[in-house]
């Protein structure tokens, strides 16, 4: 098999995947960005500004903005000025967000857990460690571009 036809099938996993997690957003009735938000305040002892999820997220500074924004205005998170910082607030659960994320991330996480659970744990390393290695070299050869 030639290179482009291995980028080719690498790149229809990865796009899969994104739709087995878009489906799962949808079935939740919330935008993608909303459904990551939830997964990441939903671990524990969560503390996250929008910085942290833009970064974690590689989501643009406005997408997160936008899901913060109607997630406040829904009454699923607070915003609170973290003590020393200039402007910086962490995103905090509220009750109904606490409640929400007990019926979608909770399921979401266990299904995941699930579907690892298939693989041995050699297979989960030798995945994240290639997966990590392709990772690392393409940010190398786009960086040259």
């Amino acid at each position: 098999m030639e290179i482009y036809e291995y980028i080719k099938l690498i790149e229809q996993q990865r796009k899969e995947e994104d739709s087995v997690y878009h489906s799962a957003a949808v079935k939740f009735g919330m935008s993608d960005t909303a459904m990551w938000i939830l997964y990441v305040l939903s671990e524990p002892d969560s503390c996250v500004t929008q910085q942290d999820l833009c970064r974690q997220g590689s989501f643009p500074k406005q997408t997160v903005n936008t899901a913060i924004s109607n997630m406040v205005k829904n009454g699923y998170v607070t915003l609170e000025p973290i003590p020393g910082s200039r402007n910086q607030k962490r995103i905090v659960l509220t009750d109904a967000g606490r409640e929400l994320t007990e019926g979608t991330m909770c399921k979401l996480r266990m299904a995941e857990e699930r579907a690892y659970d298939a693989l041995t744990v050699d297979e989960l390393e030798t995945y994240l460690a290639m997966t990590k290695r392709l990772t690392d070299s393409l940010k190398k050869e786009i960086s040259k571009l």
